[in-house]
């Protein structure tokens, strides 16, 4: 190869460890798994987190209504990545974005399992806080799938790995109240972080570009649809945070054991990423408008039977239902974003922020209904 034969484009500032042609730097098929790995590893940490911030949150708030403050914090982490892992990875490419967003995990997970431990509000806060900006950072696994070569298929693949991971969580919490005792929230934020570190490795490794590139002349998608497309997402994930702020503290008072919470927020975690995979490799794919309109449709009957449930089984039933409304919103999402256009980085960080500013807002509005 010369050097005639090099993009202009992968040269500039920032970019200089991207000089390659594609294909070069990693096969496809190679760097879609570890991407993933990196969103999987993430989705046990967030199961983990989900898990066991809320119990560990009333146990240390000084007023019962600030304990729903760490859970939304979380959100506000993740709603303030966007815009820096957009331009990160763009910069500087996925290594050094995907491993700033696992470093604060890491930490985050180790702040919080002491504050925990230690019956710290404020810290827990902070904690909170800064697991809440590594889970906005992983997010863009999804973006950085669907821009390879493989398009919203690498999108459902990284899917898929997320549905995966969710199910360890049940194994993670019962060895972490066997072995930590009353200190299992504790241990359950350790184990987040300790997750968030084994993202972290694999992030290091991760290449900077998947290969072979989609073509980079296509135009971004028509902005009428992108802005509708992502309302409409919003309304999913606002509907969805407001039902996953009350699961633990309802299922606890249901009389829910700790360890088993975690199983029923695994599953809903499950419902959340499995179909929009499964349809993806089935190739039965709903028009994206359909798709999206069906998934909030459902997302709304499990918010209702949710309200109306009184017993644990109620509950997780229509956490599953909410899930699944949630995955097929999320498929159509995707192929909406994707299927006439390449969005731009600003796009993208836009679209998150949206969608995370809505779920931040169902969080707060949650311990108000």
């Amino acid at each position: 190869m010369s050097y005639a034969d090099l993009d202009p484009a992968a040269g500039r500032a920032g970019r200089l460890d991207c000089v390659c042609a594609p294909g070069e730097e990693a096969k496809g098929g190679e760097a879609l798994a570890r991407l993933t790995s990196g969103f999987g590893l993430a989705i046990l940490a967030q199961t983990l987190v989900l898990s066991a911030l809320p119990l560990a949150a009333a146990a240390t708030a000084p007023r019962p209504a600030l304990a729903g403050l760490p859970y939304a914090l979380t959100l506000l982490g993740a709603a303030l990545a966007t815009f820096p892992a957009s331009f990160l990875l763009d910069a500087f490419g996925r290594r050094a974005a995907f491993s700033l967003g696992a470093s604060l995990g890491v930490a985050g997970g180790a702040l919080s399992a002491w504050s925990a431990m230690r019956g710290l509000f404020a810290p827990l806060c902070v904690g909170a806080l800064w697991l809440g900006l590594a889970h906005g950072f992983a997010l863009f696994y999804r973006h950085a799938a669907a821009a390879g070569a493989q398009g919203a298929r690498g999108g459902a693949v990284v899917f898929a790995g997320g549905a995966l991971a969710a199910l360890l969580a049940p194994g993670v919490m019962f060895f972490a109240g066997e072995w930590a005792g009353p200190f299992a929230d504790a241990a359950t934020l350790a184990a987040a972080g300790v997750v968030d570190l084994v993202a972290l490795v694999i992030a290091v490794t991760l290449p900077h570009a998947l290969a072979p590139q989609r073509p980079a002349q296509r135009p971004a998608p028509a902005l009428n649809g992108f802005i509708a497309a992502t309302i409409i997402g919003a309304i999913a994930w606002f509907v969805m945070t407001l039902l996953m702020a009350r699961a633990a503290p309802t299922l606890v008072a249901c009389g829910v054991a700790s360890a088993a919470v975690g199983g029923v927020i695994a599953w809903h975690l499950v419902a959340m990423y499995a179909p929009a995979a499964i349809i993806r490799f089935t190739g039965a794919e709903p028009q994206p408008a359909f798709a999206l309109v069906l998934g909030l449709a459902i997302l709304v009957a499990g918010a209702a039977l949710f309200s109306s449930g009184a017993a644990a089984t109620s509950i997780g039933l229509a956490l599953a239902c909410a899930g699944v409304g949630w995955s097929l919103a999320n498929a159509g999402l995707m192929q909406w974003i994707y299927r006439d256009g390449a969005p731009t980085r600003s796009m993208l960080a836009l679209h998150d922020f949206a969608l995370l500013s809505a779920a931040l807002a169902g969080a707060m509005i949650a311990p108000l209904v």
